[in-house]
Formats: structure tokens, sequence, C-alpha cells
């Protein structure tokens, strides 16, 4: 015989819209039964904040662009590197300057080495789903010596930073450059620190971690947990069938929480009673 869970007499009532069809359920409170799935959405819709697995790393969710492409960072840093090594005098251009990102032996190693590893992955996102991008190269004192360049994968600017971190969306992580350089400076670029706040640091150091930044086409799909889709719950439910939805309620009811259990019969009975 089939049995609900039903602790404390405190049943909630789920409407779920099963296809075509809407099947009434009563189940204890959302503590005991969890009903959060695992399912795939477009990145469009996920919540500014979300993690998902990129395919060579996770990636957190900035901002939704209309034009049809997504922000995104590394959640951690993926390597520790100086922002730029100085080249041979031989080989170094006579307008070469340490904080320039149009230079910067990482601007090199990103757009080839990381980008690749999208495809070697073979996660959800390739390289061919990385829209090239202008980043602004201009100073901490709002000076721009140094123009802009495009790239499919960069570093966020400060304006950027203090914008995603005052929404909260850049949890404090170790040291990370930004793409920034510090005003009145050649050599300077600015920094985070772990605890979030800004600072500068020389460009040839290599304690400074590397969180890129690139923007991806918002309609490709990715695998995330339910709550953090920002659409509605119907449209998600839409891409299970009945048969899908129902043997994954009986389970989790069947194998969660410990309270006390009544047979269908003698539940409805009580529900009729209250």
């Amino acid at each position: 015989m089939a049995f609900f869970s039903y602790a404390n007499l405190e049943a909630v009532r789920y409407d779920f819209k099963l296809r075509d069809r809407c099947y009434p359920w009563s189940v204890v409170n959302a503590k005991e039964v969890n009903l959060t799935m695992t399912v795939k959405a477009k990145i469009k819709h996920l919540k500014p904040g979300t993690v998902f697995n990129a395919g060579p790393v996770a990636v957190r969710v900035l901002e939704h662009f209309p034009d049809g492409k997504t922000l995104v960072i590394t959640d951690e840093c993926i390597a520790d590197r100086p922002f730029t090594c100085q080249p041979f005098k031989p080989n170094r251009p006579e307008d070469w300057k340490a904080n320039n990102w149009r230079t910067s032996t990482l601007r090199a190693d990103l757009n080839r080495d990381f980008l690749n590893s999208f495809d070697e992955a073979g996660g959800p996102i390739l390289s061919e789903n990385i829209i090239p991008a202008e980043w602004d190269l201009t100073d901490s004192a709002g000076n721009n010596a140094y123009g802009s360049v495009t790239d499919k994968i960069g570093l966020l600017t400060e304006d950027m930073f203090r914008k995603y971190s005052e929404q909260g969306l850049l949890a404090p992580h170790d040291w990370w450059w930004l793409i920034t350089p510090l005003a009145g400076t050649l050599s300077y670029v600015r920094f985070i620190r772990a605890v979030g706040t800004l600072d500068d640091n020389y460009a040839y150091y290599g304690t400074g971690g590397i969180r890129p930044a690139l923007f991806v086409e918002s309609e490709i799909e990715v695998e995330v947990e339910e709550d953090e889709v920002d659409i509605p719950p119907s449209t998600l439910l839409d891409r299970f069938t009945t048969r899908q939805l129902v043997a994954e309620l009986f389970r989790r009811i069947g194998t969660e929480g410990d309270g006390e259990r009544l047979p269908l019969s003698r539940r409805n009975q009580d529900e009729r009673r209250g």
C-alpha cells in the first residue's frame, strides 16, 4: 500500500502540472520532502550569482544582456600568474608597457590555452559559444591611453568589479587581477585582495590569481538545481513526462523523513474531517 509522510498533521497541498493534467498531492512540509530537482535550463534563465559547470571550470553568472549574451566569471582563480612577463630586450616593442593588457602575456595565454580548454573539456560551452567582446583599458582615474581590445577572454575592469561586488555577486576569493591599469604608473595594475577590497600590484608579480571573464551565448542549456532558475516551475516540469515526475515524487516521499506514515485512505479521511 502506498504511504505518504504526514508528520505533525501539517500538510501542504502541491498541485503539479503534469503535461495536460493537474494532480493534487498532500505531502509533509518542504523540510521533510525535498522536491528540488536538477534540471537543464538555458543560461538566460539562470539567476545572477548562479554557478554552473561550463566544461573546464565552474563559472558564475554576473549579468544577462538583451542581445543574447551573458557575462560570466570563473567561480575561483584558475592559477597564480603575473599580469605580464617582460619580453627580452631584442623583442621588446618601444611602446611596450607592463600594465597594458594589449601586450600582456596573460592575455595571450588566456585567449589561447584557456580558450582551447573549453573544446578539450567538451562541456556545454565550446570556444565557438564564447562571444568576442570589447574590453576597456581605461585606467583607475578614467584616462584612456591604452584604448580597448577585442578578445573572447578578458578580466573584469575596475568599474565592472565595483558594480557586481555591490550586487553581492563576487564572493571574496583569494587575490586576483583586474584588467585596469593603475593611473600614473606604467607597471602597476588594479588588484583584488582576498577580503574583497581594491588594491594594486606590480604587474610582474606572480602572486596574482586569475579569474577570467567571458561573454557566452545565453541560449545554451546547462544543468543546475531548479531553484537557480528564474522561470515558472511549470515550464521546468514540462521537460519531464508524467511517469518520470510521479516516479520521482514517490521515490523522494518514500526515502526521506522519519515522521508518522499514514495510508492514503486514512489520509483522505483526515483531510475531509479537517
